[in-house]
């Protein structure tokens, strides 16, 4: 089953009295009960794209300027009931809660219980991609029933890459429901600091690989230093897909390479060149394992897509 369209909430769409109330209604019934701020007179502008699964609830959120508060009155009236974790796309911002106060840049992930009071502020606006789990999906996949204390995941962790790998697929209405969800799934236990299975360290090295698709060193040792397992152990993960690793490096690239040569907007660029930003070494390896891969040529998919 293919994930379903998501839905989108703007606060243009809003008579501008109601604006801000309406953004705060809207995330109670949607995401997580918050108050907002704007600074001063500024009037609030949002836009929010959500997408409720069977277990998780997705959600990538813009905003102007503004500060976010879940205090103890609102979490008795609308409890979270588990978890959320924040990928900031853009913008700076800042974390408060009862331990002190955390620095947020773009590439980092904030994890946090929902139901412990927080403020956080965006002084030039944010992006950021959002991820709640129920407190019982929580358990069953870490172990744990919350956190005492938030997390805040460093840009380039191969895990926060995945999660925001997966959930931009999933908000494009993109891929399929039931596997985006499971390996969002499996990189919860990494996520909350909890130790992550086979399937969590597949989801990152997968990441690690998309990331580095250029690269024509990129191995199996590279990536396996990136996630933080050993190199053996990272070829049992990718043995029990049915792939070795450098067979999942050139699906990877070949994959990648198909969407630019099938894509007609990107025909003034050579197929030499689409061979080189995808860690081929000359453009004959490229055709060659093109045509073993999906049985043409790159050219003959080019001229076909062109002509549609």
């Amino acid at each position: 089953m293919t994930v379903p369209c998501p839905t989108r909430f703007h606060t243009g769409d809003v008579p501008e009295a109601r604006r801000l109330a309406a953004w705060e209604d809207h995330n109670v019934r949607s995401l997580l009960g918050l108050r907002a701020h704007p600074p001063g007179d500024t009037p609030f502008v949002g836009t929010e794209l959500n997408l409720t699964l069977t277990r998780l609830q997705l959600a990538k959120v813009t905003g102007s300027p503004h500060v976010v508060e879940r205090a103890p009155a609102q979490i008795a009236a609308c409890p979270g009931d588990g978890v959320v974790v924040y990928l900031a796309l853009a913008g700076q911002g800042w974390f408060e809660h009862r331990d002190g106060r955390e620095l947020l840049s773009p590439g980092q992930a904030l994890v946090c219980d929902a139901d412990r009071p927080f403020r956080r502020g965006f002084t030039r606006g944010l992006t950021e991609l959002v991820v709640k789990a129920p407190r019982d999906v929580l358990h069953e996949t870490t172990g744990r029933s919350g956190l005492t204390r938030p997390r805040i995941i460093g840009a380039r962790s191969p895990y926060g890459d995945a999660l925001g790998s997966l959930v931009a697929t999933a908000l494009h209405g993109t891929g399929e429901r039931a596997a985006l969800e499971a390996d969002v799934l499996a990189l919860l236990p990494a996520l909350v600091g909890a130790q992550p299975a086979a399937a969590g360290h597949l989801a990152a090295a997968r990441a690690v690989i998309s990331r580095h698709l250029a690269d024509p060193e990129l191995s199996a040792g590279r990536i396996a230093r990136a996630v933080g397992v050993s190199e053996r152990q990272l070829s049992r993960v990718f043995a029990e897909t049915g792939h070795s690793v450098p067979q999942a490096v050139l699906a990877a690239r070949l994959d990648a390479a198909r969407a630019v040569v099938t894509d007609p907007a990107a025909r003034a660029e050579t197929l030499a060149e689409v061979a080189a930003r995808h860690g081929f070494g000359s453009q004959a390896h490229f055709s060659r394992s093109y045509r073993a891969r999906f049985g043409t040529t790159p050219l003959r998919d080019r001229r076909d897509a062109c002509a549609r």
